[in-house]
């Protein structure tokens, strides 16, 4: 993606962020421009996702909420009933709706499903793969400004999926910095981060590049980096020069840091995600600071 315009690839990378915090968060845990002067996809309407009969009653709220997730994609043929899991958590100015499925299918082949959906309807794709076990695939309307993905996160001998909707482009302007104690290289661009106050806990989560790096090196960053500040670190995807995943833990925080890299780009794609989980401390005490 090295010397691509840059906006729908940044957009989408938020968007997969924000789906896949709030899947951690309800689980308990620039090449896209087309002249198509409207969405094809927004022609789908998935009323038979909809309309299935339902394990429990949904609120006109829920529905809406699906509806808006939902009606850019047609449904998935290995797929469990969708369900609401967030909306417009990042505030009024970035509207967002993200519902989920399961499947007993492999993240390659709901992305590849969905790719070629994609591709059938004319749409051109934004897509990236962080590991084989997670990564997006969607499209971005430029008249819009709209980007709508799915996002797979392979959990528990299970595939989750989530379907999102949403207006990015106010992130992009002045994403939040990302905190002191979370270690990135020197040279890492584009770095954006968001902060969750849930209940019982906080959730991190930061995207970054490093423009002109190797996987190896970037691991290594890391392990060093948090390993000197007290972290625990271990490797739980198999290391090579494309990809790695790295546990991480500290007191009560824990994660999972991802590196990608994609051929034939010499960038280094970076994503966090880590959960705080909030000590409860004896009557009129503080709770200890992990940091």
């Amino acid at each position: 993606m090295a010397g691509e315009p840059r906006p729908a690839v940044r957009a989408a990378a938020l968007l997969f962020s924000m789906a896949v915090v709030g899947g951690l968060i309800g689980f308990s845990w620039e090449r896209l421009v087309y002249e198509a002067p409207a969405d094809v996809m927004d022609q789908v309407t998935p009323d038979d996702m909809l309309t299935q009969p339902a394990r429990r009653t949904r609120t006109p709220e829920q529905e809406e909420i699906l509806q808006r997730a939902l009606s850019h994609f047609p449904p998935y043929p290995r797929g469990s009933r969708p369900e609401v899991l967030a909306a417009d958590y990042l505030g009024p100015d970035v509207p967002i709706a993200v519902a989920w499925f399961s499947t007993e299918d492999t993240p390659d082949q709901v992305l590849a499903h969905y790719n070629s959906t994609l591709l059938d309807a004319g749409l051109p794709t934004v897509g990236e793969r962080y590991s084989e076990h997670a990564g997006y695939v969607g499209y971005w309307s430029p008249a819009s400004e709209d980007v709508h993905l799915v996002s797979v996160l392979a959990q528990g001998g299970e595939t989750l999926v989530f379907v999102s909707s949403g207006r990015m482009t106010r992130m992009l302007e002045g994403p939040p910095k990302v905190p002191e104690w979370i270690p990135l290289p020197l040279d890492a661009e584009d770095a954006a981060a968001l902060t969750f106050k849930l209940e019982g806990g906080t959730q991190y989560t930061v995207s970054a590049r490093v423009p002109d790096g190797t996987v190896p090196e970037v691991t290594e960053f890391f392990s060093k980096a948090l390993i000197e500040r007290g972290w625990r670190v271990q490797k739980v995807s198999p290391p090579d020069d494309s990809s790695v995943q790295l546990e991480v833990r500290r007191g009560e925080v824990r994660g999972m840091v991802m590196l990608r890299r994609q051929p034939p780009s010499p960038e280094v794609m970076i994503y966090l995600s880590l959960t705080e989980r909030l000590m409860e401390a004896p009557q009129g005490e503080a709770p200890e600071k992990t940091r």
